[in-house]
């Protein structure tokens, strides 16, 4: 019986924790998967562990969401796993899939591991918006040229008035003079 563990890469960091947990926890070699191999079918380092593992041995992962994007891909790979007899233990999560649990638990195992998918994909799109230069979250409501008006009329006006005649909050006037003194 032998245990080996399972890796997938998201960066440098996150590749040396997994590999110290599963080190921990006995694994007598561990599989990277490369970052480019982001879908199931393309996993190229998991389908060789499945291939070299056998009856009674153990796959580790730190977490389950490690093998699978979606539900549908994880329970393809546990009944292919139940197939040949391979344990899979999910060692932060302590899930072994030897072992019998209750629906509450399950349930838990679930929740978490469809948690993790949404974490991830929600981190790996700010990634690629900040590497494609877009701004996060909601547009401004105030265009340069009209916080450079709106300086001009605060003058003469209140607060309260000008942001009534750009039809916006006090504060959010206030915000937007705020970053322009400040950027300044």
């Amino acid at each position: 019986m032998k245990k080996i563990g399972y890796i997938r890469a998201t960066n440098k960091e996150e590749i040396e924790e997994q590999s110290e947990l599963l080190i921990a926890a006995g694994c007598s070699k561990i599989y990277v998967e490369p970052k480019e191999n982001l879908n199931y079918q393309s996993k190229v380092k998991l389908a060789q562990v499945v291939e070299i593992l056998h009856c009674g041995d153990i796959l580790a992962v730190t977490r389950l969401s490690i093998l699978s994007s979606s539900v549908q891909t994880l329970l393809e790979l546990m009944f292919t796993f139940e197939e040949k007899h391979i344990i899979l233990q999910a060692t932060k999560q302590q899930f072994i899939s030897s072992n019998s649990y209750n629906l509450d638990e399950l349930l838990f195992f679930l929740s978490e591991f469809i948690e993790d998918i949404r974490v991830e994909k929600q981190a790996y799109g700010i990634s690629k918006a900040k590497d494609e230069c877009r701004r996060l979250g909601r547009p401004p409501k105030l265009s340069a040229k009209e916080v450079l008006k709106a300086i001009e009329l605060k003058q003469n006006n209140t607060s309260r008035q000008v942001a009534n005649r750009f039809r916006v909050g006090r504060s959010t006037l206030l915000r937007h003079i705020a970053r322009s003194k400040k950027s300044a």
